[in-house]
């Protein structure tokens, strides 16, 4: 099942008032480990992942997860976490993309340079980066300037060899109250270097961070994020998510467009910030067996509306049920 065909086999759930339950991509969280110490890091539950240790799968384990997932989508996020620190990601992505996934691959990109073969192996790369000042980017993960030094030197990398491998490469930044001034410089990087751009608000537990709401620094950030959609095919985010975030809006979220797999393959149900851990996947045939298992024993998703801000689920609710602004969205990267 592609990305394309399962999206549109989901609009009727859609328009009938239903969840939408065929996967347009899969989100693995592929270790909970991180060498980086960052200040807005969150699972929902008011942790940092790194917090939160759970056993991971092995090489042959992870690659059998990557082709029981295949059956049901053609997308696969790896994550973290910081997913560079498991020495076996390049095997794990070029079994991915043997297996026929468009791979994504969420990093701080440090030490990227030594390790080449992920570009190759990696369809999109999505590089997080909070600011392009590095004094200041060493106090967003509370590490030594070095450090974001070699954050810096990775997306220098990857810029340099993108076209080369192919690969796709976008800025993920989150605004948050101390880097309001830094995200501007930031979207301004990624169009100026021709790459994609998507920011998410800080996420405190399942909540955006109160001092966003009514902060007009913050509006007039994200109004400058909107003007510059309208120019540029690299800012992510369908309109309606960019001012729902500055807005912060409710709207109706579809966690099981994108499934999230814990480290030690268990799928959360209906999704990472609601904490139920279902099934093993390594357990069942298939994913439909596997969500099937998950809504027996856990239900209905709930209708949580004002929360998670997040450009995972609100951009991709929203993208899911507004097709006209989803044809112009998907064109630009080759869905």
């Amino acid at each position: 099942m592609g990305f394309t065909s399962s999206y549109i086999l989901n609009l009727p759930a859609v328009m009938l008032g239903y969840q939408p339950v065929r996967p347009l991509l899969f989100s693995y969280y592929i270790t909970h480990r991180c060498n980086l110490n960052c200040r807005y890091c969150c699972d929902g539950d008011g942790k940092r992942f790194k917090e939160d240790p759970i056993p991971e799968l092995s090489t042959a384990e992870a690659k059998r997860l990557v082709s029981i997932l295949r059956g049901a989508a053609d997308t696969l996020d790896i994550t973290g976490g910081e997913p560079m620190l498991r020495n076996d990601l390049e095997d794990i992505l070029a079994h991915a993309r043997q297996s026929g996934f468009r791979t994504v691959l969420n990093t701080k990109g440090i030490g990227i340079e030594d390790r080449p073969d992920i570009l190759s192996h990696t369809s999109v790369l999505v590089l997080s980066l909070d600011t392009i000042d590095p004094g200041a980017l060493a106090n967003v993960i509370d590490r030594p300037q070095a450090t974001a030094d070699r954050i810096i030197s990775g997306l220098e990398f990857a810029i340099k060899k993108h076209k080369e491998t192919g690969t796709k490469v976008i800025l993920s930044t989150v605004a948050t109250p101390a880097n309001l001034d830094h995200v501007a410089g930031v979207l301004h990087y990624a169009l100026d270097h021709s790459l994609g751009f998507h920011v998410s608000p800080e996420i405190v537990g399942k909540t955006a961070n109160p001092e966003l709401r009514n902060n007009e620094r913050y509006q007039r950030l994200i109004d400058e994020v909107l003007a510059a959609k309208e120019k540029h095919c690299g800012v992510l985010g369908v309109p309606g998510y960019l001012r729902g975030i500055r807005d912060f809006g409710r709207f109706h979220c579809h966690p099981l467009l994108m499934p999230t797999i814990r480290p030690d393959g268990r799928l959360y149900y209906p999704c990472l910030e609601n904490k139920r851990v279902g099934v093993n996947l390594l357990e069942v045939e298939n994913y439909p067996a596997a969500l099937g298992k998950a809504r027996r024993e856990f239900g209905e998703i709930p209708a949580c509306q004002d929360c998670c801000h997040l450009f995972c689920h609100m951009a991709l609710s929203l993208l899911q049920r507004e097709p006209l602004a989803a044809l112009g969205e998907l064109r630009h990267w080759g869905i």
